[in-house]
Order: structure tokens, then sequence, then C-alpha cells
């Protein structure tokens, strides 16, 4: 039986890049990712018994602590946390429609603290949108649930995969912009 391996966020995320990557650091090779958005999410799936293992992001070099997983996480002595990988994270920015005028820039809240010097220096007076992922973003622009003004903030191949254009490439603040990742699964009581 396949192992389940829940992790926040779409495929095309960091977080799914990071569930590769304990994968392969553990010798799974019979495996199944479940995209899970949330932190949240994923420490529920974990708890139904939904998933084996779940991924989260936990900490970036420049931005901090994942609020959102320290929340998901808080009072959870039944979950264990087992390992962490460091991933190096990039970020780009696509749009839909090339020569418009940009008036938001969306995406995970941990992407728009990570980007957010170069972005304020490339789109000066811009508002931010806060989404749950960043594959999420660029899904919803391609899709037409966000304007065509609105840029989004995300891995290059999920700009891709979207069908985006590619705006700018490497917009991290940090050129070491690490995040640390880590694997979850339920205390054996």
């Amino acid at each position: 039986m396949a192992i389940k391996i829940g992790y926040m966020g779409l495929p095309f995320s960091n977080s799914e890049e990071a569930a590769l990557e304990f994968a392969k650091s553990n010798n799974w090779t019979d495996y199944e990712l479940l995209p899970l958005i949330s932190s949240k999410d994923v420490v529920l799936s974990l708890e139904n018994k939904e998933s084996d293992f779940g991924v989260v992001a936990s900490n970036n070099i420049g931005a901090g602590p994942v609020i959102e997983t320290e929340l998901a996480l808080k009072g959870k002595d039944n979950i264990e946390l087992l390992q962490t990988s460091i991933v190096h994270i990039h970020h780009c920015v696509f749009v839909r429609k090339k020569d418009v005028v940009i008036q938001t820039l969306a995406s995970h809240v941990q992407a728009l603290l990570q980007t957010k010097n170069t972005l304020k220096k490339l789109y000066p007076n811009t508002d931010r949108l806060e989404v749950e992922d960043t594959a999420l973003a660029a899904k919803m622009l391609s899709e037409g649930l966000l304007p065509d003004s609105c840029a989004v903030i995300c891995k290059k191949d999920a700009g891709e995969f979207y069908d985006l254009i590619l705006e700018h490439e490497n917009v991290e603040d940090r050129k070491d912009n690490l995040t640390t990742f880590t694997l979850l699964k339920m205390r054996k009581v």
C-alpha cells in the first residue's frame, strides 16, 4: 500500500518539492502525494488518518516562522516532528496578459514577505493579496479568478504549468532564500 504524504499547497508548490525530497531521503518508492493547501489541512489529514505523513513549511531565513504552521501545530502533542529539510526558494512574477498595469500582487504571505523589497522597487504603489498557496495563486490567475491587473508570485514551473507569462525571475530579496520544511506524523500512543 502506498505511503500517503499530505503537504501544504498544490502541485508545483515549494511544499510539494519538499515532500518529494522527504520521499527520496527516506527511500520511499511507493507513495502518493496529497495536495492539502494549508498547514491546518495537513494536520487534520494526519489526525483523520487520511495521510501517513505531512509536510509543512516551518521557517524562512528572512521572513521568519511560518505562522500558519505554528497555529496548526499549537497544542498538538499528538503530532511528531520527524525530520527537517531546507529548500532553496526562488520566486517569479507571472501575469496573465502582457502590457497590463499591475495593481495587485497575489501569493502566499511567506512569498510576499520574502519578496517585499524587490517587489516594492518593481511595482511601487501596488496592493498585496494573500492567497493560501503560491501555486494556487497561479491557478487562480490562469482561471480568471483574479483580475488581469493582478500578478502572482510563485515558482517558475507553477507559472509555466498554468500558461502564464513570466515577467521577472528570482525576485526573492535574499539570494540565500532558504525555507525549512518539516516532516510530520502522528505520535504512537
